[in-house]
C-alpha cells in the first residue's frame, strides 16, 4: 500500500467518525494526517514506527495505526467504524462535493442509505424541507449524483441516450454527409448501458469530425474510441454508404439474435439500409427494442411478423402523480392544466398515504379535502377529468394504511411498499399478495421496490404475483421514473399471457415529469406491449368502465 493509499484511510476514518459525532479533535487530528501523508516521499512501509512518529502531522498515536496498516493490510479503529456505518452511507461519501454533514443529516432525517437512493429522493423533492438545504442545494446534489454515477462506467439509458442524440443531432446538422446511429445496448434500449456504441459513415475527415464528440479520438482495431468527461468511453464503428445496413444490423446485436437470425437467414453483406436485411428475407422489420426479447424473437422467427407495439400517441391518460398535497412541486391545479394541455383526456392523483410522513402523506382529514378540490376542479373540465386516487403504503402485514370507508371514496387505489424492504422472498410475496387480495387495490405500484444502479429491490416470485393480480383484476405498474422502470420488461409477456393489464405510469413529482412516461414506453416495448394490453391506453370512458368493474 502506498502513501496515498494510507492516506486515504485517514480521510475515511475521519468521515466516518463525524457521521459518528465523534470527538471533533481526534477527527482533525486523521484530516491532518491524510494532508501530511499524501505529501511525504519516503514509503511509509520502509520506516519505522519510530521515524514515522517526527513526521509532521502524525505523532505516536497515529503511527501505530500506520504500522498496524503496513503490517496487516487493516486498521482495526477503521475497521469498527465501518462496521457501524452501512455501505451504501459509506458509498454517498465517496461522491465528490458530499460531505459528512450533509450525508448525516440525509442519513438520519430520511433514512437513505444509498447514492441511488438519494438520487431518487431529489427526484421527489425529499431534500429541500432538510435543515441547511432548500431547493438550489437539492439540485447541486442531484448534479453531483449525475456525475458520480457517470464516472462509474455504467449509465441509465435516459440519461445517456439524451444528452448523445443531442450531440448527434448537432453533429448531423453541421456535416449533412455524416450518418451516425446509435446501435448495440443504446440502439436496443436497454435500461443500464454499459458500452456505448455509435455506427458512423465513412467520410473525409471522420476522425477530425468525431473528435468533437470528446477530448481524445484514437484507432483501436478498425474503431475510433473517444473518451470526455461525462462518458468514459465511446465507441465509434465506422461503415461504408454500401454495408451501412448490414453493420448496423450484426452490431445492434445481442448476439443471440443475430445468431437466431443467422440460423434461419442469410445476412446480405453490403446493404446499406438495414430494412433491407429483413426484406431480403421476406419478413415484417423486427425493432432493435425486442430484440433482447426471446419471447418475441422466437414468435417472430416461427410466425414472419412482428407484433405493434404501444407508442406514446397510444397514451390517453397520465396516472400515478404528486402535487404539493404531498411531496410534489406543482399543485393539483397546475398539474392536472399541464396534463390537459398536453392533450391527455384524464389524470389520476396519487398522492401519498398517511404512513408516508417523510413524504407528507395525506392524513384522512386532508384526504377529504383534497376530494373537495377535485371536485370543484371538475366542474370546469368538459372533455378532461381528474380521477381520486391515493398511491396507499402497504405496511408490513399486507394491509393498506386507510380504513375501508376512506379507500371506497377513492375512484382508485394503487398499493405500493415504501418500508421495511429487507424481506425475504416469503415475507414478500405474503406481504404483496395480501396488498392485491385487498378488494380496494386497482393497481400493485412499482412491485419490486428496486432502484436502478442503486437498489436490488425485495426478491419477489414474479410469475406467483402476477398470478394473483389475473384473480383479483389487479393491474400492475410499469413505474416510467428512468430509476425504477418497475415491473421489469422481461415479465410483461407472461402479464400479456394472463390478461394482466400493465399502467406505464410517470410517478411524477412536478410538471415535466409526466413526460418520463416515455421511458416507460421504451421499456413496454421490450416487453413487447401493445396498447390493448396498456391500462392507461384506454380511452376515458373505456377507463371509467374499467373503474367500476373490478
Amino acid at each position: 500500500m502506498n502513501n496515498k493509499e494510507i492516506a486515504k484511510l485517514f480521510s475515511e476514518l475521519a468521515d466516518l467518525m463525524e457521521l459518528q459525532n465523534e470527538n471533533p479533535f481526534k477527527i482533525k487530528s486523521y484530516r491532518n494526517a491524510h494532508v501530511s501523508l499524501r505529501k511525504i516521499d519516503t514509503p511509509l512501509n520502509t520506516l519505522s514506527q519510530t521515524e514515522m512518529e517526527v513526521l509532521p502531522g502524525v505523532g505516536k498515536a497515529i503511527a501505530e495505526k500506520i504500522t498496524q496498516i503496513v503490517s496487516t493490510g487493516k486498521m482495526p479503529t477503521l475497521e469498527k467504524y465501518r462496521a457501524i456505518v452501512p455501505e451504501g452511507v459509506r458509498e454517498m461519501l465517496k461522491v465528490h462535493g458530499l460531505g459528512p454533514k450533509k450525508i448525516d443529516v440525509i442519513w438520519r432525517k430520511l433514512g437513505i442509505e444509498s447514492p441511488g437512493e438519494l438520487l431518487y429522493a431529489c427526484d421527489e423533492n425529499r431534500l429541500v424541507e432538510l435543515p441547511g438545504f432548500g431547493t438550489k442545494t437539492q439540485e447541486d446534489v442531484k448534479s453531483k449524483l449525475a456525475f458520480y454515477f457517470n464516472a462509474s462506467g455504467k449509465y441509465l439509458y435516459p440519461k445517456v441516450s439524451e444528452t448523445l442524440q443531442t450531440i448527434l443531432d448537432e453533429l448531423n446538422e453541421k456535416y449533412p454527409r455524416l450518418n451516425i446511429q446509435f446501435t448495440g445496448e443504446l440502439r436496443r434500449k436497454c435500461q443500464i448501458i454499459e458500452k456505448i456504441e455509435l455506427v458512423c459513415n465513412d467520410v473525409p475527415d471522420l476522425l477530425n469530425i468525431l473528435a468533437q464528440l470528446g477530448d481524445v479520438a484514437e484507432n483501436y482495431e478498425g474503431n475510433l474510441i473517444l473518451s470526455r468527461e461525462d462518458f468514459d468511453e465511446i465507441i465509434i464503428i465506422p461503415a461504408s454508404e454500401d454495408s451501412f445496413g448490414t453493420v448496423l444490423f450484426e452490431t445492434t446485436g445481442p448476439s443471440e439474435f443475430v445468431e437466431k437470425f443467422r440460423s434461419h437467414y442469410q445476412v446480405p453483406k453490403n446493404i446499406a439500409d438495414e430494412s433491407a436485411v429483413f426484406e431480403a428475407a421476406q419478413l415484417d422489420y423486427f425493432p432493435p427494442v425486442l430484440r433482447d426479447n426471446d419471447f418475441e424473437v422466437d414468435n417472430f422467427l416461427k410466425d414472419k411478423k412482428s407484433i405493434q407495439l404501444i407508442e406514446y400517441k397510444d397514451i390517453k391518460g397520465i396516472v400515478h402523480n404528486h402535487s404539493t398535497w404531498s411531496d410534489g412541486i406543482h399543485t393539483l391545479h397546475e398539474m392536472s392544466e399541464h396534463v390537459k394541455s398536453n392533450g391527455f383526456e384524464y389524470f389520476v392523483i396519487s398522492d401519498h398515504s398517511k404512513s408516508a410522513f417523510y413524504a407528507n402523506g395525506l392524513s384522512e382529514e386532508r384526504v377529504r379535502a383534497q376530494w373537495n378540490e377535485i371536485e370543484s376542479l371538475n366542474k370546469d373540465y368538459i372533455d378532461f377529468k381528474i380521477y381520486k386516487s391515493i398511491e396507499s403504503d402497504i405496511l408490513s402485514d399486507g394491509s393498506l394504511d386507510y380504513p375501508d370507508e376512506v379507500l371506497a371514496g377513492f375512484d382508485l387505489v394503487i398499493a405500493s411498499v415504501h418500508s421495511n424492504l429487507n424481506m425475504d422472498i416469503d415475507k414478500a410475496m405474503k406481504r404483496l399478495i395480501a396488498a392485491v387480495e385487498n378488494p380496494f387495490t386497482r393497481i400493485l405500484g412499482h412491485p419490486t421496490g428496486r432502484l436502478l444502479l442503486a437498489r436490488k429491490g425485495y426478491p419477489v416470485d414474479h410469475a406467483r404475483l402476477i398470478d394473483a393480480c389475473a384473480a383479483n383484476n389487479v393491474a400492475i405498474e410499469l413505474n416510467a421514473n428512468p430509476l425504477r422502470l418497475d415491473i421489469d420488461w422481461s415479465w410483461i409477456p407472461y402479464a400479456m399471457q394472463k390478461s394482466v393489464l400493465i399502467a406505464i405510469n410517470p410517478d411524477a413529482h412536478n410538471k415535466s415529469g409526466i413526460f418520463d412516461i416515455r421511458f416507460g414506453i421504451n421499456a413496454a416495448q421490450k416487453g413487447g406491449l401493445t396498447a390493448d394490453a396498456c391500462l392507461n391506453s384506454m380511452s376515458r370512458s373505456r377507463f371509467e368502465h374499467w373503474l367500476h368493474n373490478k
